[in-house]
């Protein structure tokens, strides 16, 4: 376990220096459960980085809070696209302002070492990489673990993407 955070670490630290020209990073942080309903608070964080006008790769985590802190942990990766425009333009020409994002990636749960595929829609995306800042709301996943012949089923209320390359500030007027 140890070994699996210190490359999760290493990635999300050293991926603003892999990102080309057209490639924007963000990091992100917000509330999600997924043993749905839960009774407590759990936390989303991730790096997102852009891989086309309308896709992206995402990384994240989710770590319960309370009752006990980081008892239980998802990790998981996905390729997002973009429902309703470009998500940037890769100048100061902002993409769309408003969009849909549908994911499809796969998981690993700490908890009872589960794993498997999971695909999400987020049905409200406001915000944009160029505006530096951008907010997922009401995203919901469903997922099957493998392992475990489970149904994994996420839920977040809002998720805020903050921007550290890609933004306005990296384009000359």
């Amino acid at each position: 376990m140890k070994r699996f955070l210190l490359i999760l670490s290493m990635i999300l630290l050293l991926s603003p220096v892999f990102a080309g020209d057209y490639h924007d990073v963000s990091f992100t942080i917000g509330q999600e459960t997924y043993k749905w309903p839960e009774k407590g608070i759990s936390m989303t964080y991730g790096i997102n980085i852009g891989l086309s006008s309308r896709l992206e790769l995402d990384i994240w985590g989710i770590s319960s809070l309370v009752p006990r802190p980081f008892e239980s942990n998802m990790f998981g990766a996905e390729i997002a696209f973009m429902l309703l425009g470009p998500r940037s333009t890769a100048s100061k020409v902002m993409g769309s302002g408003i969009n849909m994002m549908l994911s499809v990636g796969g998981f690993y749960r700490t908890d009872n070492n589960g794993a498997g595929p999971m695909i999400a829609l987020t049905p409200l995306v406001v915000g944009t990489p160029i505006s530096g800042r951008r907010e997922r709301i009401l995203r919901t996943g469903i997922g099957y673990d493998a392992v475990n012949n489970d149904v994994v089923v996420t839920f977040s209320l809002l998720s805020l993407d903050y921007y550290v390359r890609g933004t306005w500030r990296d384009y000359s007027f």
